[in-house]
């Protein structure tokens, strides 16, 4: 759907000359300028956005796996392979929550830990 979205704006705008214009070629239209302008000006916003929008979802399934660990009986486990996993990986546990939730894909070690943690306690 992205990739079908993205070839769609691009023949749309490949062919505006104002587009071309507010950059500079007035006369001509070089393809291959126009594939800079696009992906590089209009494109990347969208981009932004989208990566984190996913990055999102992709926490909040981790979340929701976790959760399904806890009622299957496996917090224990889950808790403990988590911090095996961590120490494995040289993992550090601490970050920055505006930093993780734009970045990580995955929760970090101590919100995985603290959701846990909150759930046995249910």
């Amino acid at each position: 759907m992205n990739s079908f979205l993205c070839f769609f704006l691009f023949a749309v705008l490949i062919g505006r000359k104002e587009l071309f214009a507010a950059f500079g070629f007035f006369d001509s239209q070089p393809t291959l300028i126009g594939l800079l302008i696009i992906f590089q000006f209009i494109f990347s916003p969208y981009n932004e956005v989208l990566s984190f929008c996913l990055t999102v979802l992709s926490r909040r399934f981790e979340f929701q796996a976790d959760a399904f660990a806890k009622k299957l009986g496996k917090a224990e486990d889950l808790y403990s392979a988590l911090i095996k996993l961590n120490k494995d990986n040289l993992g550090f546990p601490v970050s920055d929550w505006l930093f993780s939730m734009w970045h990580y894909s995955h929760p970090p070690l101590i919100e995985r830990l603290q959701a846990l943690k909150d759930s046995k306690q249910d």
